[in-house]
């Protein structure tokens, strides 16, 4: 990434399966002095739930006038790649070249909004935001307690978010399968 650093903003995360610490995940905002908005999150854990896994994934966006201009995402376990997303806005065109795994496509509307974003900035009380990592929307609402929203993929897997009031994300909680996740912001960011 070329060009001064002119403000960033990181988050750590401690991250847990089952409610057992596995790692941890590092999310981070920096304005770039060409007008870009980049935002990256990294994640390490160690786990064994069928056999001992290292995963190690990366999630990266840059924005320009809050439009994606390109994203990237990469799953890496025990040193295989076993997901990777790319996604590209062509130029000046409305529309971006997109690769899941070995997929390529096309994706046509503007995408204003992406997972990485939620971490700053809480959804509005209906929104719908764009995955990174399948190039698909995920539909959010507002929960009736204070600061907390749900989020639903395709598949119907719910994610509960919750913020401060500062609009930092705090704790995320979702289940893949049978497996519970909790990703939750670091008592020494708080």
């Amino acid at each position: 990434m070329l060009g001064c650093n002119l403000y960033a903003q990181e988050l750590v995360y401690d991250v847990s399966i089952q409610g057992k610490p596995v790692g941890n995940m590092l999310v981070t905002k920096k304005l770039l002095d060409s007008g870009k908005v980049y935002y990256s999150a990294v994640m390490d854990l160690e786990y064994k739930l069928f056999r001992p896994t290292q995963m190690v994934q990366l999630m990266e966006a840059i924005y320009q006038n809050d439009t994606l201009i390109q994203a990237y995402f990469v799953d890496k376990r025990n040193n295989e790649i076993v997901e990777e997303a790319k996604i590209e806005k062509l130029h000046e065109r409305k529309y971006y070249r997109t690769t899941v795994d070995t997929v390529r496509d096309w994706h046509e509307k503007a995408v204003l909004k992406s997972t990485l974003k939620l971490y700053f900035t809480p959804p509005d009380k209906r929104d719908s935001v764009f995955s990174e990592n399948n190039h698909k929307y995920q539909k959010i609402a507002k929960l009736p307690e204070e600061n907390r929203f749900m989020m639903m993929n395709n598949e119907g897997e719910k994610t509960i978010i919750s913020y401060n009031e500062k609009g930092i994300c705090t704790q995320r909680e979702f289940n893949i399968g049978s497996v519970e996740y909790s990703l939750k912001l670091s008592e020494r960011e708080e």
